[in-house]
């Protein structure tokens, strides 16, 4: 013979309801992980392009001031290599009140991502030499 528990016998165990909203907590709360971590390694990734593309651009600069020549009006592009990778920049020569000073303007860009905006542009002022 079979012994049922009665209804004043206290049941253990979760019902089949609360086994789903507690893994639908979890599977909630596993998802919004997820996506901070992946949110965090982006922003690493791209705080690492901006430290690199800076420094390219300071690079560039003063290999300007270094050369004692004045660089010319106007847009120059070239490319530098930094860490491994290759990177863009653009160069631009800019008139200024004082006749004595230019102001150039360098944004850098990585190769693989020319069709964004630049992850730095770093503006310098060169004395006349």
């Amino acid at each position: 013979m079979i012994n049922l528990p009665s209804n004043k016998e206290k049941q253990k165990g979760f019902t089949l309801l609360e086994v789903m909203v507690a893994l639908l907590v979890i599977a909630v709360s596993l998802g919004g992980a997820v996506k901070v971590i992946g949110n965090a390694a982006n922003n690493a990734s791209r705080m690492n392009n901006k430290a690199f593309a800076n420094w390219v651009a300071l690079n560039q600069i003063a290999k300007l001031r270094i050369a004692k020549e004045w660089p010319k009006f106007g847009e120059q592009k070239g490319d530098s290599e930094m860490a491994g990778r290759k990177w863009i920049w653009s160069q631009k020569s800019i008139k200024t009140d004082d006749d004595n000073i230019r102001r150039i303007e360098m944004s850098v860009w990585s190769e693989d991502d020319q069709k964004s905006s630049p992850f730095v542009t770093v503006v310098g002022f060169l004395p006349k030499p």
